[in-house]
């Protein structure tokens, strides 16, 4: 991408993490809203004309700013937060917060799907599956379900690499909550609460708003959808793909 020409993200907008109180400090405000435009302005050069190119070229165009430049941005600032320090006691096969609803951009659903692309992969039919038991299950009666991710096998993420935005940044320095949290589950107890850092959602919610608007820019429909609703109405019709570079809405919005 080229270097930083500033494009705001106003007519996006910019997410608050669930229970993060609204009053947010101005310069801290500034700073995420100010990254999120940097990252959007870089690739407006590059948008503006893809708008014009076939649907492939602009698919590949967004998949290729998802993935080589926004999820590991979210890397570097997760990491970053990390070397704060702040405590992240996050690791493989601690999975509580893999049996929720996860918003995400459309790119991310898209790359996940891909990821699915062979008609024997066994996922494809728990994708499937979950998204018919998920349908119109609010956030929190979600998680009461104790039903994980489909994509969760073993209790670890089987596309870890190409993981949303969303996973990436819920982190917790608190990993023996977790586990009481996870075993409260698994046995019918009820959802206990976790602690996660809000603050460090909301600086990676900077880019998913930035990924939002080059969609936008390059003329797709830009709106945050859920993660396994989207991937299953993509492997139930894989023409949904090719008719969003087209430029239509086919995908249902969260908000």
């Amino acid at each position: 991408m080229t270097e930083a020409a500033f494009r705001p993200i106003d007519d996006v907008g910019l997410r608050l993490p669930k229970g993060m109180p609204e009053d947010i400090a101005e310069p801290f405000l500034e700073y995420v809203v100010g990254k999120a435009g940097t990252l959007r302005g870089s690739a407006a050069p590059m948008a503006e004309p893809m708008a014009k190119e076939s649907p492939l070229a602009r698919l590949r165009f967004v998949l290729d700013i998802a993935k080589q430049h926004v999820l590991p941005g979210t890397d570097a600032i997760v990491q970053e937060f990390a070397n704060a320090p702040a405590k992240i006691e996050c690791r493989a096969g601690c999975s509580f917060c893999c049996h929720q609803n996860v918003d995400v951009t459309i790119p991310e659903a898209i790359l996940i799907a891909l990821r699915l692309a062979d008609p024997e992969d066994p996922r494809r039919s728990a994708v499937l599956s979950a998204a018919e038991a998920f349908a119109g299950v609010e956030d929190d009666a979600r998680i009461a379900l104790g039903r994980p991710c489909p994509l969760l096998i073993d209790k670890r993420c089987s596309v870890y690499e190409d993981r949303p935005i969303a996973c990436r940044s819920l982190t917790s320095p608190d990993a023996e909550r977790c586990d009481d949290a996870m075993r409260s589950l698994e046995a019918g107890e009820g959802v206990l609460p976790i602690e996660v850092y809000l603050v460090l959602q909301f600086l990676c919610n900077g880019e998913q708003s930035a990924m939002r608007g080059i969609c936008r820019d390059v003329g797709l429909q830009d709106d945050i959808v859920e993660l396994t609703q989207t991937v299953a109405a993509i492997l139930r019709d894989e023409t949904l793909v090719e008719r969003w570079a087209k430029g239509e809405r086919v995908f249902t919005p969260r908000d």
